[in-house]
């Protein structure tokens, strides 16, 4: 073998242990890959998980400020007749009245982040379904006078997401 043959030889020997070390590196490079994509799902879902704890957390915090405000009016009011207040308690009452208002609005608000949150893939579809579907045929219920004056379903609404989910749901009833 002549000096060009030796040359040629160990040229395609280096090319072969090339390829080689790139097959092995693209192996590991693909495991690793996917070891990631494992990891960025269960992130995701670790994401998904928290989002809807605070959704609830939310909610349920709105709910019992709305509540103790309705019972703060009650016990105000101690089976009196609105008609029989004075002034200065009818002035009382209605500073009581209008917390209550608000915490309404928050309740709602929270519902239509909750609703938005859906809506936008963020949560598990399933499991919001299952955990708040009563609700919010509930509160879209127009019986409920809590929620009417805030709540209509035509396009001037504040809480579109709340409407959409709900006829999503229950458009067929």
């Amino acid at each position: 073998m002549d000096s060009g043959d030796w040359i040629a030889l160990s040229s395609a020997v280096i090319a072969l242990i090339s390829m080689i070390v790139s097959i092995i590196f693209s192996i590991k490079s693909s495991a690793a890959s996917k070891q990631s994509n494992l990891h960025a799902i269960e992130s995701n879902r670790i994401a998904i998980g928290q989002t809807e704890t605070s959704l609830r957390e939310q909610i349920l915090n709105t709910r019992t400020r709305s509540e103790d405000a309705a019972l703060r009016i009650t016990d105000y009011l101690a089976g009196r007749d609105r008609s029989d207040l004075k002034d200065h308690e009818l002035s009382h009452l209605d500073v009581l009245e209008n917390a209550w208002r608000s915490s309404i609005e928050g309740n709602l608000n929270a519902y239509e982040d909750a609703c938005g949150k859906y809506i936008d893939k963020k949560t598990d579809p399933e499991r919001f379904r299952k955990l708040y579907i009563n609700e919010i045929k509930t509160i879209c219920d127009p019986k409920r006078e809590s929620y009417a004056r805030l709540l209509h379903p035509d396009s001037t609404s504040n809480f579109q997401a709340i409407w959409r989910v709900y006829k999503e749901w229950h458009q067929h009833e």
